[in-house]
């Protein structure tokens, strides 16, 4: 079955998705969208594709093509993906939707129902749960190696601001260092513990810029632009008793970006990067990391999820990454600002 895949948005985030797709002899990239058209048909040159169909208007796109259509991947900013992604799925395409998921648990919502009224899905491109060292300790815990999870510590730490897209102005973003980037960390280190449903919030958030990373910003214009929050902290408590606390920056005061997590259990506790797992025997700590493992590498983890994705059509299954977890992820993120905003701890339901 060769899968029919369009691409909406070419930025940064759009040319690792279609460089995921040329490895995939089974897929037929049909159709680019860019607002800026200019930028597609770059895309098209860059990849080699010299019959795909070049749209500034995606709903143009969908209405040519989206019968014909069996995935649509969503690499555009945060304010336009409920739209583009109830369109493409009400058009007949399961969706790739790159994170943040929505703007709100609301649209969210609204994307889920209508993927399970369409009889089709969409997925998240959170992927660092394929990195594999996240699918290793997921085994583990499966496993039962972990026993019960009993605390989840999760850090993104980056040096530097994403200046590469909107990120940074949260009427197109949805938020900064929370909704833009810790939401990869939230992801993977929740499908590692289990999937566990979170039941109450606390968050708080700052923003340092510019007295930190202000000469950073790449015009004037930007700088004046930068209205998200670059530093959120927040404790959230989920049913059975497993709680977390999560830091996230974009002005990470260290030589280096580090993103990870550490999961405490019964029997032992794991780390994501560096990977490491140590268990207790005999009242004293073991070492039981494995070796040989393969890097945690970015861009192939972005490739083994729309991998994911295009199999999941094939095989008329779900996608690694469903609905219901996009959901999660997204109720924590509003939490954490709701948190923030009122001084007051959320209770979900």
């Amino acid at each position: 079955m060769v899968v029919r895949v369009a691409l909406l948005g070419c930025g940064v985030q759009g040319r690792v998705h279609l460089r995921a797709y040329r490895q995939m002899p089974e897929v037929e990239v049909v159709a680019l969208f860019n607002r800026h058209r200019e930028r597609a048909e770059q895309a098209a040159r860059e990849f080699e594709l010299d019959e795909v169909a070049i749209y500034d208007d995606y709903r143009q796109l969908l209405a040519d093509h989206g019968g014909s259509l069996d995935l649509v991947s969503v690499c555009t900013m945060p304010v336009v993906h409920r739209e583009q992604t109830v369109a493409a799925l009400s058009a007949g395409a399961s969706v790739v939707c790159e994170k943040p998921f929505a703007m709100s648990v609301g649209e969210a919502e609204e994307m889920v129902a209508t993927a399970e009224r369409a009889g089709r899905f969409v997925t998240l491109g959170t992927n660092m749960r394929f990195m594999p060292a996240a699918q290793h300790l997921r085994r583990f815990v499966q496993d039962g190696g972990l026993g019960e999870p009993v605390y989840l510590r999760a850090w993104t730490h980056s040096v530097q601001i994403p200046w590469w897209g909107l990120h940074y102005v949260k009427a197109v973003s949805g938020g900064g260092a929370l909704a833009s980037t810790a939401v990869h960390i939230v992801d993977a280190a929740l499908w590692v513990a289990g999937s566990p449903r979170p039941v109450a919030v606390a968050g708080s958030v700052a923003r340092v810029f510019p007295d930190k990373r202000g000469t950073t910003a790449p015009t004037p214009e930007a700088r004046d632009l930068y209205d998200v929050e670059d530093h959120v902290a927040a404790h959230i408590r989920f049913a059975g008793g497993l709680f977390m606390t999560l830091e996230g920056t974009w002005g990470y005061d260290g030589l280096r970006s580090s993103y990870s997590f550490e999961l405490i259990g019964r029997r032992a506790a794991v780390q994501l990067d560096p990977l490491q797992i140590v268990a207790e025997r005999e009242g004293k700590p073991v070492d039981l990391t494995p070796s040989g493992l393969p890097p945690n590498d970015w861009g192939a983890s972005v490739t083994a999820l729309v991998r994911d994705a295009v199999l999941a059509v094939r095989e008329g299954r779900e996608p690694s990454i469903t609905g219901d977890q996009a959901l999660t992820v997204q109720r924590i993120v509003d939490a954490v600002y709701r948190s923030a905003a009122t001084g007051r701890e959320v209770t979900l339901g």
